[in-house]
């Protein structure tokens, strides 16, 4: 290996023997590259004007310097679950016989191929692989990590409220990519996305993904998204990230979670209601409405959400059968809060199923693509029913 210096930021870039940078048309290989290498000092040394100095003697206003290379195309990055194949009228399904994947032959690159896209308001678009990578520009608007997770986890939503089933971004699964050779998307951390691409995944992590994965067509892909961004763009201060981490907690059985982020969704479009159709027309309400509100008015409990709820039901905002669920659900909710009681999982999905009628009478849209996903059977990892913990309790008589 040889080392070479970037007299720009000091920074040490490490080639092969038979690689010259001085000749290399590598647009990522800075042209400000020299052999004459100075040493850092001390951990305390920065690179100032050539050289190093210690960060005492640096300018007030110092500032680490950056290489004049730009970062090409840097993105921001998740898949959607379960692993996906996204097709299109342009990009069939691509059918890898048993053979290619038991002998590890086929053509893993075609997965990160970028297949289609998705408008990006005010930004550049979202770009969309074969195998559902969905990667947005590491522009201005998404500089930080934490504006990247919120974007995604919006677009994520959007699908959602299409009738797309997502699940929720973590920020410890965020992935920094590129766009790569103009046509793919290249993640850097290791996954199995990228084990898949590379054809370095065991034959156990590539049979299912490879051979049945889940095929959404890009057509629809782009129609669950905008009616999502629709939706969303009606009300502006509702987040998105509480309906979807709800839902991805709901799935996944954990149902402490899963009511408390719901729940949060209840009180954004209660908000919502209440501001932008009860209150605007209180006025025109029936004489026990208003004398209702009135009572409460004089007992300063309309700042309770139960009491809107009664209001809005008595007011017709809402249903008798959706107040009930949201009454049943709060409750729910405040033993979970105040008393640590686990929530019964019925009542979570039955709230799961009231939201698409609240989305609705909150942004006048109707049939929301929500309505399709309906949460399955509750899995139990209990599948033995014969047990015999002899040798357990042998190991820790033993151990005493």
């Amino acid at each position: 290996m040889k080392n070479y210096q970037d007299k720009e930021t000091g920074q040490i870039y490490a080639f092969e023997d038979d690689y010259d940078p001085f000749l290399s048309d590598n647009r990522n290989t800075p042209k400000t590259l020299t052999k004459n290498i100075k040493t850092r000092p001390t951990e305390t040394s920065v690179w100032y004007d050539g050289g190093w100095i210690e960060r005492t003697d640096a300018p007030i206003d110092y500032i680490e310097p950056t290489s004049s290379v730009p970062s090409y195309n840097p993105a921001w990055m998740v898949h959607l679950k379960p692993y996906s194949a996204i097709v299109s009228d342009k990009q069939p399904q691509f059918q890898f016989s048993l053979d290619q994947i038991n002998n590890n032959s086929y053509d893993g690159m075609q997965l990160s191929k970028v297949i289609g896209i998705l408008s990006l308001e005010d930004n550049l678009d979202v770009l969309i692989s074969y195998d559902g990578g969905i990667a947005i520009p590491q522009s201005e608007k998404f500089s930080k990590r934490v504006d990247g997770i919120t974007k995604l986890n919006e677009i994520l939503c959007r699908f959602l409220l299409g009738g797309i089933h997502t699940e929720v971004l973590h920020p410890h699964e965020l992935t920094v990519g590129t766009l790569h050779e103009k046509t793919h998307l290249f993640c850097y951390a290791p996954s199995l996305y990228n084990q898949l691409r590379f054809n370095w995944a065991s034959i156990a992590d590539r049979f299912q993904p490879l051979m049945v994965p889940r095929v959404l067509h890009l057509n629809d892909l782009q129609k669950a998204y905008m009616d999502g961004r629709e939706i969303l763009e009606s009300i502006p201060t509702f987040t998105p990230f509480f309906l979807l981490n709800g839902y991805t907690s709901l799935i996944n059985q954990n149902i402490n979670d899963a009511l408390n982020n719901l729940w949060i969704v209840v009180e954004q479009l209660t908000e919502i209601l209440w501001k932008q159709i009860y209150i605007r027309h209180k006025d025109n309400y029936p004489r026990r409405v208003q004398k209702c509100h009135a009572n409460y008015k004089e007992s300063n409990y309309l700042k309770h959400i139960a009491t809107k709820h009664k209001l809005l039901r008595l007011a017709k905002v809402i249903t008798r059968q959706n107040y009930k669920i949201l009454e049943c659900a709060r409750k729910s909710r405040n033993n979970l809060a105040h008393r640590g009681r686990q929530p019964n999982r019925e009542v979570v999905i039955t709230l799961w199923e009231q939201l698409p009628e609240l989305l609705e009478s909150a942004t006048d849209y109707k049939n929301i693509g929500m309505r399709e996903i309906k949460i399955g059977q509750e899995i139990n990892w209990n599948n033995s029913h014969n047990n015999n913990f002899d040798e357990w309790k042998e190991l820790v008589s033993l151990m005493k």
